[in-house]
């Protein structure tokens, strides 16, 4: 009886043991799907559109006295604007790369709580991006951007070359495209001047504060910072940038692979936007000109 007893326990720890592995299988295969897609009626009908855009992330967007603020914020709220709904912004630092925050804020969501948005703002607009992200769609590009320098005119009276650099400190974004251009222009030589920010608005406050006389990053972000340093002489120049791989992207939005309509209806906001000029006026907002983007 004794031996029975244990044999039987023995089969139903068994079962449960077999119970317990497929239940975490099926949880990690859940877990591993793309979250349920929220076409554009579906939006409509719960009046809210989840809308990611980057933290720390001037002039696109940013938080402060905890509202969303920027130029991709105003775009946004121009979307819900048009279909009748609030917006509600989930607003995150960047991942590793764009495929990790196309899986994280999109498709698949944190860890924790699985939380993702209707549409991400600012997602760059490249084929080989779109084509290996199965469960995304990068559509809509609504913004040329490239690769600037900020300068202070009192202390570079102008910037034809990066050259300029290696003996004169510049600052740049830790870990960004232009990072990793400096530290590699002119076969390293100018690691010793690169002071580089946490992040851009770290890198933004010593050129405003006048510790530094040049700042690389996007563009738009140039312009932003040089408008924002009325007490420096600013100015705008695009270097040649030899090595590196591009100097200039199409910017877009992001989408589920099952919600194109929502995508498709958005697109024709930011059309709108465009032919409007209210597309214009928005940049001009942050002291940044608007580029209609570069389709090859």
């Amino acid at each position: 009886m004794i031996t029975r007893i244990r044999l039987s326990k023995g089969i139903a720890a068994m079962q449960l043991r077999g119970l317990l592995s497929l239940w975490v299988l099926m949880s990690t295969l859940f877990a591993s799907l793309p979250s349920h897609a929220r076409p554009v009626d579906d939006v409509i009908d719960s009046g809210k559109l989840v809308v990611f855009a980057y933290s720390d992330y001037a002039p696109y967007s940013w938080m402060e006295d905890d509202k969303a603020q920027g130029i991709d914020v105003e775009i946004a709220r121009h979307f819900g604007k048009s279909l009748g709904v609030e917006i509600e912004f989930l607003i995150r630092g960047a991942d590793e790369n764009l495929d990790d925050d196309l899986r994280v804020n999109i498709w698949k969501g944190d860890l924790i709580h699985r939380k993702v948005a209707d549409v991400m703002m600012h997602a760059p607009f490249d084929p080989e991006v779109d084509a290996r992200n199965e469960f995304a769609v990068l559509t809509a590009p609504y913004f040329q951007e490239e690769m600037a320098l900020v300068f202070n005119k009192a202390v570079h009276p102008t910037v034809e070359t990066f050259g300029r650099f290696v003996s004169k400190p510049i600052t740049v974004e830790l870990d960004t495209a232009g990072d990793f251009f400096l530290s590699n222009a002119f076969r390293g030589q100018l690691q010793q001047s690169i002071q580089r920010g946490r992040t851009f608005a770290d890198a933004q406050r010593l050129y405003v504060n006048e510790e530094v006389g040049a700042l690389l990053g996007s563009r738009a972000q140039a312009e932003w910072v040089a408008s924002q340093a009325m007490h420096i002489e600013s100015g705008i120049a695009q270097p040649p940038m030899p090595g590196i791989v591009r100097t200039g992207w199409p910017i877009g939005i992001a989408v589920k692979h099952d919600s194109r309509d929502l995508g498709y209806a958005l697109g024709d906001v930011l059309t709108q936007l465009t032919e409007s000029g209210e597309m214009n006026s928005i940049y001009a907002k942050y002291g940044v000109e608007w580029l209609p983007p570069k389709l090859d």
